[in-house]
């Protein structure tokens, strides 16, 4: 996973004319840039709650409060419950700073802060990287299984049918 990353990240990166993520179609702005949005949304919820929740919480908390394929929601009423599900108030205002422009972020220092470093054929972690325990939860996603199989929500709905109920 952490080698993809490293290798296309930059694809979502803003470019010259960028306008931000909501007003900026191609597929690498808008795939990887939604990528990294995920990413560094997660890494800052894992900060402000000392690694105790997750961008899985706030996805769950945004499924628990019936944001599904069900009903349309505003990106801004998801958010919301997302920042309420974990807490803390990160998934509206990292939104608020690149939905409408360029935000560039220095993905070869990010990689350095989570311990990811990679030489094009192999990929090396270093555990005393400043952010290496937020890289592992992550990977690991310790705290996501176990919450699935105490949820009473499907972990997903496709076309009207719940899917993954304990």
């Amino acid at each position: 996973m952490w080698s993809d990353l490293i290798r296309d990240m930059p694809q979502g990166l803003p470019q010259v004319g960028d306008r931000g993520l909501d007003y900026t179609h191609t597929w690498g702005r808008t795939y990887w840039g939604g990528a990294l949005f995920c990413l560094l949304a997660d890494l800052e919820i894992r900060r402000q709650t000392n690694n105790a929740k997750g961008l899985e919480h706030g996805l769950r908390g945004i499924l628990d409060a019936g944001g599904n394929i069900q009903k349309e929601w505003k990106l801004e009423d998801a958010l919301r419950a997302g920042d309420l599900a974990v807490g803390v108030n990160v998934l509206q205002p990292l939104y608020s700073q690149v939905k409408d422009k360029p935000v560039s972020v220095d993905l070869d220092a990010l990689w350095a802060k989570l311990g990811v470093q990679s030489d094009g054929d192999c990929l090396y972690f270093d555990d005393n990287a400043e952010m290496a325990e937020n890289r592992r939860a992550i990977t690991a996603g310790e705290s996501a299984a176990a919450e699935h199989s105490l949820s009473s929500k499907p972990l997903a709905v496709f076309a009207g049918c719940a899917v993954g109920t304990p």
